[in-house]
């Protein structure tokens, strides 16, 4: 019986290559973009579920007071993760990880090769029993046992010493430390948080060795034991706040224990993660939503086509009926029929996306191995989306023409169309309203990245080169390299500063006086007198830094922003010039200068407390020379740079970056969406038009007498044209009417993310309509034409 039907399925197949070419077509992109998005969905749920006591693995993240909003951070003071060692009888161990100098890129030096590394992390030597860490060369139980010791992943080793072995081999740190390899291990997997290259022990340093309740920049990660109590333990780490830190010093006010398995997914919204590996739930929840969406409308497309054919094939239903088939035979068969044409198109599609693997990564940044689309839960879902789709796609096909009557074939009886007709209807307005809120969706976002680009940040970002010079071994190689940029008439400006903006800046606050229970939080950032004119700030009222500091000269110079001049009670910049404050870093701090207030973070956030100082005895070193460039030729400008900087610095790593590139990555996840949504409105659209184009065809083949008739009375071709497309263009009116209202709710809720953001305004939605009835009427008039132009003689000869 099966084997008849698979026959008979795949005879109407061929005898009607256009409907099975558009289904095919349509399926066949729906399951490819399905296929890819699984494999990139489990890829996205696998993070850090290698580690094999992943399930008893939590990072401490903790809550702060009101000062500072609430927000919640990863980075925790560094006696956390001993405390609750100590105190709480759950927590088996703990370890503490914090990047090397904050997070700034480290240069290495080995033999006579200098090199850049950003995943330098130290870590307590616990680290080896949480994490699960295979090792290739050395001893993880004996990796920390001597002092100065560092192990590094197996790239890293390929890249610094190429197929020798790396123990006992000697690592310059930035010209200062001196550290010994004892280990290689594995690479960590590219779905591990943990992504270090290179980790040292903790307690080799003051950061390990001072313990303290203050600063908070270390990630801390706990083992509980099998079975404990995770909400008991978050309430005893919390009571370990009251015990220790005094009310007057509290910065945060509870702690609570975040799954290693949820880090990936579900840390958007926390601050101050050291991993690179950030995804979104919001990104995987929309990528699956969009590609359900577009499977969908090519589910629709068989739908519509084959309930438009049930005139052509009525005649077989009711021949069959009266050779004795059921209803349940004829569902058979029409299921089929369904499932065939569907397993060709998930044929089609997994090999498309194979063949679109590259095409994909570019466009969402996301790479994925080919044993990706191999794995098992990829296969399995692959199997459920093939009977998905036979259920859907073929459910009302199946119902509607196996329910026709075999009076059919004495022509006793008409087949009623109007049920099927609105059903056809409905999901052509279905199949275009999806398109338009996706049409409108990619312009808003395109809008709001292009005003964010656009707008004034405070300062200008273009032309600036921030080079690293935290490895220079003492100020007279710094001296030199400075001197050399004055003699290069391509530089307009420099400035040494601490970090580039919205980078590593120091977390601290600021108050009036030293007495003040309030203080406002704030990024401080040591620099000199030059940040002013390299960045192109603002000046409102005062000067900039002091060109020199008197020797003995305790005073901390302060250039404040908008912002905190306000929040100390100053009425105008010009009140807080020439005042003294209380900045922590220093006793005495004095405002030499106001900036009109700069966006240092992504325009996500409201700007907040920004301060640029100077000082003899700076709490921070400067790592980062800023460099204000005014040449045409960047190429040489740079090979210009490089040359001076090997000769002033010989062993330090050439390390730069553009301010202005810097700054846009702070919306990369914006632009992948962008990119994303724009392809998927192309697919949703394209599907969608495969469908209409299909339906034109057997609507104008239907109406092939109507047609005729018309024409002997006198219709002119572009009356009857305008009568066939005037029906689906009403449909792509109402589409419109009820996306547009759609899609400005789901825009608005998006750009509330954005504290600086644009008003939607008309031009998306006008942009989306017409765009749809061009597509439309694009897809229709071939048709509609072609009808028209036919001689009535032949369509009226059965007559």
């Amino acid at each position: 019986m099966i084997k008849n039907f698979i026959k008979i399925a795949w005879r109407n197949m061929l005898n009607n290559k256009l409907f099975t070419g558009l289904n095919v077509a349509g399926l066949a992109i729906g399951i490819c973009v399905c296929i890819t998005l699984f494999a990139y969905v489990f890829y996205e749920l696998s993070f850090d579920r290698m580690f094999k006591n992943a399930k008893n693995i939590y990072r401490v993240n903790m809550q702060t007071t009101a000062d500072y909003n609430y927000k919640v951070w990863a980075q925790l003071p560094n006696s956390v993760g001993p405390a609750m060692v100590q105190n709480i009888p759950q927590v088996k161990s703990a370890t503490r990880l914090i990047k090397h100098d904050f997070g700034a890129s480290v240069s290495l030096k080995t033999d006579d090769k200098n090199f850049t590394e950003k995943r330098l992390y130290m870590a307590d030597s616990t680290v080896f029993n949480i994490f699960d860490v295979k090792f290739l060369e050395g001893n993880v139980k004996t990796a920390f046992a001597q002092p100065k010791s560092i192990v590094i992943s197996q790239s890293t080793k390929q890249r610094l010493y190429g197929s020798q072995s790396a123990v006992d081999k000697i690592i310059y740190i930035n010209n200062r430390d001196t550290l010994h390899v004892s280990g290689v291990y594995a690479d960590l997997p590219a779905n591990s948080t943990i992504d270090c290259n290179m980790i040292y022990n903790i307690m080799d340093t003051w950061a390990g060795k001072d313990v303290y309740w203050s600063n908070a920049s270390y990630e801390t990660y706990c083992l509980l034991q099998p079975g404990a109590n995770v909400a008991q333990v978050q309430r005893e780490a919390t009571a370990l706040i009251d015990k220790n830190v005094k009310p007057e010093d509290k910065y945060f006010q509870r702690f609570f224990l975040q799954p290693l398995t949820d880090i990936h997914l579900y840390s958007a919204d926390i601050r101050e993660g050291y991993t690179s590996r950030v995804g979104s739930i919001g990104m995987v929840k929309s990528l699956m939503f969009l590609s359900a969406l577009v499977l969908f409308i090519a589910c629709i497309n068989y739908m519509n086509l084959a309930t438009a054919r049930s005139q052509k094939r009525a005649k077989g239903v009711g021949v069959n009926k009266v050779l004795g088939a059921g209803t349940n035979n004829l569902l058979a068969l029409f299921y089929t029929e369904t499932a065939l044409l569907s397993l060709i198109a998930i044929t089609i599609g997994y090999i498309l996306a194979f063949a679109l693997k590259p095409t994909f990564e570019n466009i969402t940044g996301i790479g994925l191995s080919s044993s990706a689309f191999l794995s098992m839960p990829v296969l399995i879902g692959l199997l459920i989306t093939w009977i998905v789709v036979t259920l859907v796609a073929g459910s009302y096909p199946a119902f509607s023409m196996a329910s026709i009557s075999p009076l059919v074939l004495m022509n006793k009886l008409k087949l009623k169309h109007s049920f099927a007709d609105v059903m056809r209807r409905s999901l052509v307005v279905f199949q275009f309203a999806s398109s338009i809120v996706l049409i409108i969706s990619v312009m808003v976002i395109y809008q709001q990245i292009r005003y964010i680009k656009n707008r004034d940040l405070g300062y200008n970002p273009n032309g600036v080169l921030a080079l690293d010079i935290k490895s220079a071994q003492n100020k007279q190689q710094l001296a030199a390299l400075t001197n050399d940029l004055r003699s290069m008439s391509s530089v307009e400006s420099f400035s040494e500063v601490q970090s580039i903006p919205g980078d590593v800046e120091s977390g601290r606050s600021v108050s009036k006086t030293a007495n003040e229970k309030e203080a406002i939080p704030v990024k401080t950032c040591h620099t000199d007198a030059s940040i002013v004119k390299t960045m192109r700030l603002k000046l409102l009222a005062g000067t900039t830094l002091p060109t020199e500091i008197a020797k003995g000269d305790s005073t901390c110079y302060t250039l404040i922003n908008e912002t905190v001049a306000r929040y100390l009670g100053f009425k105008t910049p010009q009140d807080a010039v020439g005042k003294y404050i209380h900045s922590e870093m220093g006793a005495r701090s004095v405002v030499t200068g106001v900036v009109k207030d700069f966006n240092y973070q992504s325009l996500k956030s409201e700007i907040g407390g920004y301060v640029y100082y100077n000082m003899l005895a700076a709490p921070e070193s400067i790592k980062t020379l800023l460099v204000r460039y005014n040449t045409s030729n960047l190429a040489a400008f740079i090979k210009q740079l490089q040359s001076k900087f090997k000769t002033d610095m010989p062993n330090s790593s050439f390390e730069y970056q553009f301010l202005d590139n810097h700054i846009e990555s702070m919306y990369a996840s914006e632009q992948i969406m962008a990119r994303t949504a724009t392809v998927f409105s192309i697919l949703a659209i394209f599907v969608a038009c495969l469908g209409l184009f299909g339906l034109a065809a057997f609507i104008a083949e239907q109406r092939t007498k109507e047609i005729g008739i018309r024409k002997v009375l006198g219709a002119s071709i572009s009356g009857i044209t305008r009568l066939l497309t005037t029906d689906f263009l009403k449909l792509v009116v109402i589409s419109i009417v009820i996306a547009s209202p759609v899609a400005w709710y789901l825009m608005n809720k998006w750009l509330m993310e954005f504290s600086y953001r644009i008003n939607v305004t008309a031009l998306p939605f006008i942009v989306a309509g017409i765009t749809a009835v061009a597509f439309a009427l694009l897809t229709i008039s071939s048709h509609a034409i072609k009808a028209a132009m036919v001689n009535p003689v032949k369509s009226l000869r059965s007559e």
